[in-house]
């Protein structure tokens, strides 16, 4: 399994071109099998995810060229909280965007009501899958 590669400096490698959102970590080329990983606040590059719970607490999230299958996103904290109809509303509204663009990217159905449950299949991308905040649009 490769060693977990991460930086705060907000660059990845060079041969991919991409720029993440300023302040995430980068986690590059980890293969994760049946673990718990929080995503919320990392970037990842060219990452697996097999037969694992995604831990998503809100925020910016960056996946590209991720794959992998049988994986669960969880939704804890602030998430939950706006998924459940907490909390000022131009911030659950915020928070809920995010939620949208992550379920997205690990290519999950959005469900319309109530507190979101499913199996998240992460398919191979090569597009970036980046949640708003990446652009100037924030």
């Amino acid at each position: 399994m490769p060693d977990e590669q991460s930086s705060h400096s907000g660059s990845p490698s060079s041969d991919t071109g991409l720029r993440p959102t300023p302040g995430l970590e980068i986690v590059e080329g980890r293969e994760f099998l049946a673990e718990n990983v929080a995503i919320s606040g990392r970037h990842f590059i060219r990452c697996s995810f097999n037969f694992c719970n995604l831990i998503y607490a809100g925020g910016p999230v960056g996946l590209v060229e991720c794959g992998g299958t049988h994986n669960e996103l969880v939704e804890v904290g602030p998430v939950k909280e706006a998924i459940e109809g907490h909390g000022p509303e131009a911030i659950r509204d915020k928070i809920l965007r995010y939620w949208k663009d992550v379920r997205r990217g690990l290519n999950l159905e959005i469900p319309a009501t109530g507190a979101p449950s499913g199996t998240a299949g992460v398919s191979k991308r090569s597009e970036t899958s980046e949640t708003p905040g990446n652009s100037e649009e924030s």
